[in-house]
């Protein structure tokens, strides 16, 4: 079972990756018949700086060429993966602040430049990002009839705002004043390797973690909103089948709602499992009954 289990695990990043770099080389060849001339002119760096130049179409070409097929799989294998909340916010944190290693060239060492413009772009490709997540999720909404939507982009979007939130203070000076000792070398100089590792350690501690355990924390709510929601409702049916005529009711409501508390931080912390909400509900009840 436990070969099993890792089989499919391993068949799934497979398949996330693939699946992945297929629409990244999709978005790139709906690009390539338009001229780059103007965005030099402009002196943008890359056409997916401009708005609206995602495509968030589902019906893409699904032709493919030798060329793209080759282009696919070398994306792919360029990609990696990774799971859990913790790991995938501290990884985007560290690829916003600067501090990771570059994909395309993985033996290189990370030199942490907190004024180099270039180096910070990608908090410009992040922000176009989370503008296209947004949109996409209120043209979602505007289908589900104003229904909030419970599909992956809300944590995408948290994610992502996560990253640019720890992007921006690992280069604020009022956060991290240790960067000031960069600045004698300018905006693409390279530092000595002891003053950046000095540097790029105290951007970690006081812009990148403290942005991830806020992302982390974002997160779990969303995760157990669900599950607080059912908590208190269900502990206020009990509450109100104590006191059908009313009597004692708001006495009764407002003791549910103290017993409700420590359980309600429980769950936004991660501390209560799903599993567990049952018994919490068995106990509020002993307690209610108690004093109806």
């Amino acid at each position: 079972n436990m070969d099993l289990g890792q089989n499919i695990r391993q068949l799934t990043d497979i398949a996330g990756r693939y699946l992945t770099a297929y629409r990244l080389q999709q978005q790139i060849s709906s690009q390539r018949t338009k001229s780059s001339s103007l965005l030099e002119r402009a002196g943008l760096t890359t056409w997916l700086d401009l708005p609206g130049a995602v495509n968030t179409e589902s019906n893409l070409d699904n032709n493919l060429s030798d060329k793209q097929c080759s282009e696919i799989i070398s994306l792919a294998h360029r990609l990696s993966s990774m799971d859990g909340a913790l790991n995938l916010s501290s990884y985007l944190g560290l690829i916003a602040g600067g501090l990771a290693p570059r994909p395309n060239r993985p033996d290189r060492e990370v030199i942490f430049r907190p004024y180099s413009s270039r180096d910070a772009h990608i908090l410009l490709q992040l922000k176009r990002t989370v503008e296209v997540v947004s949109v996409v999720d209120r043209e979602k909404d505007g289908l589900d009839s104003g229904k909030r939507s419970k599909n992956s982009r809300g944590r995408i979007k948290t994610l992502l705002d996560g990253a640019l939130s720890a992007g921006k203070a690992a280069r604020n000076e009022d956060i991290v004043p240790e960067i000031k000792q960069m600045k004698e070398y300018g905006s693409d100089g390279t530092p000595p390797k002891g003053v950046a590792d000095v540097v790029a350690q105290a951007a970690i501690e006081k812009a990148v973690q403290p942005s991830v355990e806020s992302c982390v924390a974002r997160l779990i709510a969303m995760e157990t909103a669900d599950d607080i929601t059912q908590l208190r409702q269900r502990v206020n049916e009990i509450a109100s089948s104590l006191s059908p005529d009313g009597e004692n009711g708001s006495r009764l409501t407002k003791m549910a709602n103290e017993l409700l508390h420590q359980p309600t931080i429980l769950l936004r912390e991660g501390k209560l499992s799903r599993s567990e909400i049952d018994d919490v509900i068995n106990s509020i009840e002993v307690e209610l009954r108690s004093h109806a």
